[in-house]
């Protein structure tokens, strides 16, 4: 069934698929644990330690989890403002359409199966399963690198009821070059391969309210409105990387916003014209917040 699953998510031009355990993960809850400790952590993340790192509280009876990989990667465009993961239609649904897709396949194959999936909205660390299964290697910014897409990749899973054989996480990580460091306008890649997410200029431009003058600070160091690529973009497994292979990320592609059109919209128009967009979640007020940080002086 294994090999029935790849060849079916081959020809979704779903690449890179793989299977984690299903824990719990002591490892990973030792190091959560460390930075919760130290406050490293945002409002945007799950509370409960035991959610993170034991997917039979999510699942009764889990016996697998499905991880899928979903490239990005668009190319370059100068005049952005917005970061590449929101180029193109919101990758939540794109994602959780062809994660439907699979679990409807897999349930016509297999009697009495089960399962629950997510995008950015599951209790488990997307990028932890990740590695589990064997897609990528962790780089120092704590994102998931792949030798073909880099680390532009979005992250699915499934959690099943199906015993599918777990993959083993591969044995290297990022060359270590310390690039992301340097660029990294909050300063807060730790060098562990963890981060402190307090002030991740992408986490800022998606925090409510008004912000610190040092968080402002971090927000202008870059010209984007929404997200941050900087680690990204300086990173060397991203430099001979190839665009996506899914059609849905080469598609109805906006690089940037205008903040004068922002302006003179109401709230219902934004929605209208670009509720379908992964920037828009936060609402139009916080996107015109963020272009006049840009602009003060």
């Amino acid at each position: 069934m294994k090999e029935v699953l790849r060849d079916f998510c081959n020809s979704m031009q779903i690449e890179n698929v793989g299977i984690a355990a299903i824990g719990p993960y002591l490892e990973l809850k030792k190091i959560l644990k460390e930075r919760i400790g130290k406050g490293q952590f945002t409002e945007f993340e799950e509370k409960e330690l035991n959610k993170r790192i034991d997917p039979t509280v999510t699942m009764k009876n889990v016996q697998s989890i499905i991880v899928c990989l979903f490239p990005y990667y668009s190319g370059e465009e100068s005049r952005a403002n917005i970061a590449k993961y929101t180029y193109a239609l919101d990758y939540h649904k794109i994602i959780r359409d062809k994660l439907t897709t699979i679990g409807n396949f897999l349930a016509e194959q297999l009697p009495e199966f089960q399962y629950e999936a997510f995008v950015d909205n599951g209790p488990l660390v997307d990028r932890y399963l990740a590695y589990l299964a064997g897609l990528g290697f962790y780089g120092l910014n704590s994102h998931i690198v792949t030798d073909k897409y880099g680390s532009y990749v979005a992250i699915g899973y499934m959690l099943t009821n199906y015993p599918f054989k777990a993959d083993k996480p591969l044995l290297r990580t990022c060359m270590q070059c310390g690039q992301c460091i340097k660029a990294c306008p909050g300063e807060i890649i730790l060098g562990n391969f963890g981060i402190d997410p307090r002030g991740c200029k992408s986490y800022l431009t998606q925090k409510k309210g008004e912000l610190t003058t040092a968080e402002i600070d971090i927000i202008k160091k870059t010209s984007l409105i929404f997200g941050c690529d900087r680690c990204q973009d300086v990173c060397p497994h991203n430099s001979q990387i190839v665009l996506s292979n899914i059609r849905e990320f080469q598609e109805n592609i906006i690089h940037e916003l205008c903040y004068e059109e922002l302006v003179s919209i109401s709230n219902k128009e934004f929605i209208r014209r670009y509720g379908n967009r992964a920037f828009s979640w936060r609402g139009r007020k916080l996107l015109v917040r963020n272009f006049e940080y840009l602009k003060e002086e």
